[in-house]
């Protein structure tokens, strides 16, 4: 089977739940291409292959603004297969809605679904997570990967429920989709730390930071991934409205799926407050990947 994954990564969770989807369909055997979507990205050819992954991080309840524009153009045959492996910090219920564009363009192409699965990766605002939370998350999230690759190899599609009031509440704050560039005129370096490295301008998926006259400038083609707080080395880029929940620092996420699990669960029964959610997803997680492989192996 050739794949092709079309992904938009902000902080790169979604580039590194990439590259383990690579991985678990290559040890299978599976051919695999991939684009990651940035400013100028010519359009993906996706012509001869067997299926098309669509991945992305929820942001607000829906897909990235630079992801929606992209994989407008990304042509499917009638009946070609596609998937979406997407990701966030959190299992809220309005999460299931953030497709539905997706799902609706990609219906009137007469493509073919094939699945459609929600991974967790560890927060890039609001809040870090602890790092047993992120080895924890991670060992989830490959069982999931290998029921993704089973379901795609088996023709057996996993749907993500969605109703008419979480799709109406998600398209009612998908006008935060504006947000990013009315919050970029208020980004600010912190010119004490700032080295002027040039990683916030060179790194942008956007194009959207530039280095003028030994200054950081920022446009106002802004989508709030956080990739130039998040990575900053000297924690010098201030964003905006969103400076209270500022997180900066990445997780070392190859490493921590190394680590393997944490020596006691993170997540238990008695897991309250915003973790809470986390425990029915662990245990769908857990059930779906002891059907499809009864021995464990």
């Amino acid at each position: 089977m050739r794949v092709l994954l079309v992904y938009y990564t902000g902080t790169y969770n979604t580039r590194f739940l990439t590259d383990r989807l690579e991985a678990h369909l290559r040890a299978r055997g599976h051919e695999t291409e991939r684009v990651e979507i940035r400013r100028g990205t010519p359009a993906a050819d996706a012509a001869g292959f067997d299926a098309v992954g669509f991945g992305y991080p929820i942001y607000g309840f829906n897909a990235p603004l630079p992801f929606e524009r992209y994989v407008k153009k990304v042509r499917l045959a009638p009946g070609q297969k596609f998937f979406i492996y997407k990701n966030s910090g959190e299992t809220f219920a309005m999460n299931n809605a953030s497709s539905r564009i997706l799902l609706r363009r990609m219906k009137r192409r007469k493509a073919a679904f094939a699945g459609e699965y929600h991974f967790v990766m560890p927060y890039n605002i609001h809040f870090p997570f602890a790092h047993d939370f992120v080895r924890e998350l991670l060992q989830k999230d490959e069982k999931l990967l290998r029921v993704l690759v089973y379901d795609l190899e088996h023709g057996t599609p996993a749907h993500i429920g969605s109703n008419p009031v979480y799709n109406a509440a998600a398209a009612a704050v998908s006008v935060q989709k504006i947000g990013g560039a009315v919050n970029s005129f208020f980004y600010r370096v912190d010119k004490d730390k700032c080295t002027l490295c040039g990683k916030c301008a060179k790194n942008c998926p956007e194009d959207n930071i530039r280095i003028e006259r030994g200054r950081v400038r920022f446009g106002h083609r802004c989508d709030m991934c956080m990739r130039c707080s998040f990575f900053c080395p000297q924690n010098a880029v201030r964003i905006g409205f969103l400076e209270g929940w500022k997180v900066n620092g990445g997780y070392r996420l190859r490493e921590a799926l190394e680590e393997g699990p944490p020596d006691a669960p993170y997540i238990t029964a008695e897991s309250r407050g915003f973790y809470k959610c986390f425990i029915r997803h662990f245990a769908d997680i857990d059930a779906r990947y002891a059907a499809r492989f009864p021995d464990g192996s």
